[in-house]
């Protein structure tokens, strides 16, 4: 059977503009508007488009905060995962009092996206709980550490609670540490004598081996959590497809609710009907056996009647024969 469905550059923009509309709406509300979608492009002929819809994820409850920030604060997010690069040059060339002030700002730029996000989900209908705006921190501050996650971010499709449990960008082998400015007036304290022949306690080997154990549990965290996001996407697909089926056996438990309402209700009618039937035909019965003693009392006195009149005609008769 030939496939009438559209190309595939069609499809694409076609699961474009649905999923844009899909991943804004809440999520308690996204398999029913999924289901819809699905429908509505398989109505139309186009399998390969239903398949496609049929495949977008029900988003976390945190990812679609991020995907609220993104569809009405993208001025606000942009200004956010602008401070990366910064961040990510202060991490690699050991910045400290940049690193420090960065971080500050960053800091108090997430909490107040934070804040905005629960004041978006407020105005949808549906408030975001602490625990759930913990997650969604979580997610800035991993958009912020790795640039695949900011565009995931930046898409307003984001499905997965995202979380970074790295230690940020490659440090520079050959980067010194560079000292903050002093916190108080305090004059410093007296430098000790050089030693001559003293071994620098943060020689560049020393430094590059702590850099390699680092780089080294950082790639084992990052598998870690790839992992756990494998995981949990196989426990999130596996949860879409028993949601959808408890929604299903639901929609099926109450269509036979209500066909059992209905028969119930025609049953009862019948039965009524019959009642009324019954009655009737004893009233019919009744009324018929008093129609019998009525007609056996008449058809009496007719024939008292009759033989009176017989009796009557034989001896007008009588009479006439004696004259």
């Amino acid at each position: 059977m030939p496939d009438h469905s559209a190309p595939a550059t069609d499809v694409d923009d076609a699961l474009g503009t649905v999923a844009d509309e899909l991943y804004g709406v809440p999520p308690d509300e996204f398999i029913a508007a999924r289901d819809a979608a699905v429908a509505e492009a398989r109505e139309r002929g186009d399998r390969r488009l239903a398949k496609a819809i049929g495949r977008l994820r029900k988003p976390t409850k945190a990812a679609w905060l991020a995907n609220l920030l993104a569809r009405h604060r993208s001025e606000q997010l942009e200004g956010l995962l602008a401070l990366a690069p910064g961040l990510a040059d202060a991490q690699r060339t050991l910045d400290g009092p940049a690193l420090r002030q960065l971080s500050s700002k960053r800091h108090q730029l997430v909490a107040a996206m934070v804040r905005e996000a629960g004041r978006l989900a407020q105005e949808a209908g549906d408030p975001a709980a602490e625990s759930v705006l913990r997650e969604l921190h979580g997610i800035l501050d991993a958009a912020l550490a790795r640039p695949e996650i900011a565009e995931q971010v930046r898409s307003g499709r984001l499905t997965r609670t995202l979380s970074y449990t790295g230690f940020g960008p490659e440090v520079d082998p050959d980067a010194v540490a560079v000292p903050s400015a002093p916190r108080s007036s305090a004059p410093p304290p007296s430098p000790e004598p050089e030693r001559p022949d003293e071994p620098d306690r943060d020689d560049d080997a020393e430094r590059r081996a702590r850099l390699e154990r680092l780089q080294a549990e950082r790639d084992r965290r990052a598998d870690e959590l790839a992992a756990a996001e494998d995981e949990e996407a196989e426990a999130r697909a596996k949860q879409d497809a028993d949601e959808a089926a408890r929604e299903e056996a639901v929609a099926a438990r109450e269509e036979a609710r209500r066909r059992v309402a209905e028969l119930t209700a025609e049953l009862e009618a019948a039965r009524e009907r019959e009642r009324e039937a019954a009655t009737a035909a004893r009233d019919a019965e009744t009324a018929a056996k008093a129609s019998a003693r009525a007609v056996g009392v008449a058809a009496s006195r007719a024939a008292r009647a009759r033989a009176r009149l017989e009796e009557l005609d034989a001896r007008l008769g009588a009479g006439s024969g004696d004259e």
